[in-house]
């Protein structure tokens, strides 16, 4: 059956409330914190990992924002950028629930200081240390495509 835009919008806002429920209690369902990782692909020299925890949660409008670890906390984000050489870039993360849209902020090698997207669902499955949630990019600061998943660590 095709999935029309309209249902993939319902999707994504559910998947939304979801992560907004987890940051208000990351301790729901057996959950410890909630951990991100993401892609960003563009060209080859500009392409990266980047992961960390986003338990720090603001609750704000309707739902709220997940926030990354401050820098030189345990979790804090980075970004590992592999060509020409592995690089450890640190930076900060910010996933605003009520727009749909992830802001990270660093000095990205060849890239702009800040890179925005918001989010499609994609999917949400178990994995060995959690539940998670998978995105894609849909609007990008950058014209990159990014996959991004939110796990809450050791959920049920």
């Amino acid at each position: 059956m095709a999935v029309t835009e309209k249902h993939e919008h319902a999707l994504t806002q559910r998947a939304l409330d979801t992560l907004a429920k987890w940051g208000k209690d990351p301790n729901i369902d057996g959950g410890e914190n909630i951990a991100f990782s993401l892609v960003r692909e563009g060209a080859p020299s500009d392409a990266f990992i980047g992961m960390g925890d986003c338990t720090p949660f603001t609750p704000h409008g309707k739902r709220g924002v997940l926030h990354g670890q401050p820098s030189a906390s345990t979790g804090a984000p980075v970004a590992y950028f592999v060509i020409p050489a592995l690089a450890q870039v640190p930076f900060t993360f910010s996933f605003d629930l009520n727009k749909g849209e992830v802001s990270l902020s660093g000095t990205f090698p060849g890239l702009p200081p800040t890179l925005t997207f918001t989010v499609e669902y994609i999917r949400e499955f178990q994995g060995n240390d959690g539940k998670n949630l998978l995105f894609h990019s849909e609007e990008t600061s950058d014209n990159a495509g990014y996959v991004i998943a939110l796990q809450l660590v050791a959920g049920s």
